[in-house]
């Protein structure tokens, strides 16, 4: 009873059985610990294996992070120790050198005469001192080694000259105090180091794993393991999954240094901007593959081989000081690890960050056609194609929150990349940069094709914000109009049916026609003065289906399946919701079980990728609207539909690229040792490749085109099913923008 009443043994019960049931984190092992060798921490540790030795593991209380954590209950005690320590060492010195002065003034005692000066006599004094000194010990060695018989002479006025010193007690106890000091340290730089691990943050600068999501096993600690050919294959599933949909970088110099190992552009060999850019290209190339081809890399699931090239991804941007940079290759790695970081991470944290990639890339001066520096072509290329890519996140985040963008359109549309190949560039070029003849293929077409995209979207798709957005809709409708016009230009050297990235250029360019179609007559943000025209039928929930139909397709085509992690990006939500708005005022009962598989497919994919998953801002507008059109659909069909069973057939995961029979000659094959895993490039550029089978009649489908059945004579809506399904839509904006403090919620 009174230790149930003594809240001082209350206390230290809770305090221990706290301390019992926290997680334990391995320190070094003892033999390591006594060897002050560095331990890797394994049960048992490599190098007590290596030297066969017992390795005794040491193990503790993990300690509590972020705001929660305090102080240890032994840092006060240790520092009072180490204090304690360096008095002890302190007053050993004052010893040593207060029995020195004495020695030296009994030696000094004789007078060097009443004639010299105070000063002279010091310095006599002490040159006598040294030399007797010498003297003396030279005569006692001769006669100690020459003398056989009889004792040992020694010197009756002077103290023996002997190593008194080196074996006295007093360096016994500095040794001591010097060892043990040594281990105070150590206990407390273990500390240290295990706070500071990289893997134990609570946050990260550009994904949310934590040590709680990540693995627990010694590997996610020690980090991961790239051999050369994992290097080399990495850097090839890059070039293929990435850089084809995404071109930051120089094809030829990325190859030249990962898979041939020669110096990257002008950088020196240790140069950190390199390596910065080595693990943004590993992480960048493992988030387009599945679990088997990471088993195969490493021997690692992807889940772990991804959180660990984070790390070390974060680890090197910490330390090429990504923040004050003014190096392009580093701010290039930045937003290649934040591209990575968008395809696994739900949260709010890469839209956060991509303003950091904005405001470094003013500061190198990125958004300005010329430059208040010389830059010779080549720079000036990479130069615009960072600022591309930049501006293509921002895009993606802000649409993906239904937020504004920060770049402007001027901005990307004043000096955008050239439309050539990455072969017709080099690094010390110095002559003009020759764009090919109009109707020639590119690696830069489908960049093209995406920066003109986005800055349509920034002119119809929003309100004045950033800057004044084109509201009337016949100068909406023109702008479309241009955007068809020069997208075909661009297209008009396409042949899908020989490559499968020029096939994939061409589905991507007419989905993206029709999202801005979309787009101009149902805005993605509230737009209360602005009233859409007449749109006669079913026009425009066919034109939203017919979309999320090719999205879903794509997911299955096994020809452009390497690509499919670039759409995953772009979370179909706006099309979704117009869709099911359309579907709330159908009348068609035909319609309605033609286009509700393709909307159940759609609405559970997006569960699973929309931003914030399903507690954002989005999710609870979209649920909202899905519900009353599964109750329009009842009234419609009935409880239950035979197209029903259709839904959720599609795979959730990106499909692993198949392997190409070819490759072009313009892109010379490595040994077959550089490939391990069967890794093959693929073609990634405008040549044909004749090998890959494409499907017989890959003809695609015209232009989507809604104009014709738009009435712009009208004042305005006219029918009371148009009215109504522009309600609904405006009712769902309304949704979004009133749930927006949903955004703000810790994730």
């Amino acid at each position: 009873m009174e230790d149930q009443a003594d809240p001082t043994v209350r206390r230290e019960r809770t305090t221990s059985h706290s301390r019992s049931s926290a997680p334990r984190v391995r320190l070094s092992c003892e033999a390591c610990r006594q060897r002050k060798v560095k331990c890797d921490k394994l049960s048992p540790c490599t190098s007590c294996v290596r030297l066969g030795f017992v390795c005794v593991p040491v193990e503790r209380a993990r300690l509590p992070r972020g705001r929660t954590r305090k102080p240890p209950e032994r840092a006060a005690s240790s520092d009072k120790e180490l204090a304690d320590r360096v008095a002890k060492l302190e007053q050993l010195l004052r010893r040593v050198a207060a029995e020195r002065d004495a020695g030296a003034a009994v030696e000094a005692a004789p007078s060097a005469g009443p004639s010299l000066g105070a000063g002279m006599e010091a310095e006599l004094k002490t040159e006598h001192t040294f030399e007797t000194r010498m003297a003396d010990v030279e005569k006692w060695r001769d006669q100690n080694s020459q003398a056989n018989t009889g004792p040992t002479m020694a010197l009756s006025h002077r103290p023996r000259p002997s190593a008194s010193y080196l074996g006295s007690s007093f360096w016994e106890d500095i040794m001591q105090q010097t060892s043990e000091l040594r281990n105070v340290l150590d206990d407390r730089l273990e500390i240290e180091d295990e706070i500071r691990r990289p893997s134990d943050f609570g946050t990260s600068i550009i994904g949310s794993e934590s040590s709680e999501s990540a693995s627990n096993s010694p590997q996610s600690y020690r980090g991961i393991s790239i051999t050369p050919q994992a290097r080399r294959s990495l850097c090839e599933i890059y070039l293929r999954n990435v850089d084809p949909v995404f071109k930051l970088l120089h094809r030829p110099s990325l190859r030249a240094y990962l898979r041939d190992d020669q110096r990257y552009l002008d950088y020196e060999p240790d140069h950190q901007a390199p390596v910065t850019l080595s693990y943004a290209v590993y992480y960048a190339a493992v988030v387009t593959i599945d679990d088997a081809q990471c088993q195969l890399l490493f021997g690692l699931d992807k889940k772990t081989a991804s959180t660990s090239l984070q790390a070390e991804t974060e680890a090197a941007l910490q330390k090429a000081d990504f923040v004050t940079t003014n190096e392009l290759t580093v701010l290039q790695a930045y937003v290649l690890s934040l591209l990575a970081a968008r395809c696994q991470d739900q949260s709010r944290r890469v839209w956060t960050m991509s303003a950091m990639a904005l405001r470094v890339g003013q500061a190198l001066c990125l958004h300005m056609r010329d430059p208040p520096f010389e830059v010779n072509p080549f720079e000036q290329e990479m130069r615009r194609r960072c600022w591309q890519c930049i501006g293509l996140l921002d895009f993606s985040a802000s649409l993906d929150r239904a937020s504004e963008p920060m770049m402007q359109s001027a901005w990307l549309d004043s000096h955008p990349p050239s439309n050539i190949n990455d072969e017709d560039i080099w690094f010390d070029m110095q002559v003009p940069i020759q764009e090919p003849p109009e109707g020639t293929f590119t690696d830069l077409t489908l960049t093209l094709i995406v920066a003109a995209a986005q800055s349509v979207a920034r002119m119809i798709a929003y309100a004045d914000f950033i800057e004044l957005a084109v509201k009337e809709m016949s100068l909406r409708q023109q702008v479309l109009l241009d955007f068809q016009r020069n997208v075909t230009k661009l297209l008009s050297g396409c042949r899908p049916e020989m490559s499968a990235f020029q096939l994939y250029t061409k589905r991507t360019a007419a989905t993206i026609y029709g999202w801005l179609q979309l787009g101009c007559l149902r805005p993605i943000s509230r737009s209360r003065n602005f009233t859409p025209p007449t749109v006669q039928g079913d026009v425009l929930l066919s034109l939203a289906v017919d979309n999320l139909a090719k999205v879903q397709e794509s997911y299955s085509d096994p020809n452009t399946a390497q690509w499919m992690w670039f759409g995953s990006l772009w979370v179909p939500w706006h099309g979704l919701a117009v869709a099911l708005a359309e579907l709330c005022v159908c009348k068609d009962p035909q319609a309605m079980a033609k286009h509700w598989p393709v909307i159940e497919q759609v609405y559970h994919r997006s569960s699973l990728t929309i931003a914030d998953s399903q507690h954002g801002m989005l999710w609870k507008p979209l649920e909202k609207l899905m519900t009353q059109a599964r109750a329009h659909k009842r009234e419609m069909l009935g409880s239950t539909s035979p197209n029903e069973a259709a839904i959720r057939q599609i795979p959730l995961r990106v499909m692993p690229p198949p392997p190409l029979r070819s490759v072009p000659e313009e892109m010379p094959t490595p040994p077959a040792a550089s490939y391990p895993l069967g890794l093959e490039p693929s073609l990634v550029t405008g040549q044909l490749d004749a090998g890959a089978s494409m499907p017989p009649n890959v003809m695609l489908e015209p232009w989507p085109n809604v104009w014709d059945s738009m009435d712009l004579t009208g004042t305005g809506l006219q029918g009371s099913g148009d009215n109504l399904a522009w309600t609904n839509y405006e009712n769902f904006i309304g949704d979004v923008y009133d749930s927006v403090d949903t955004m703000f919620l810790s994730r």
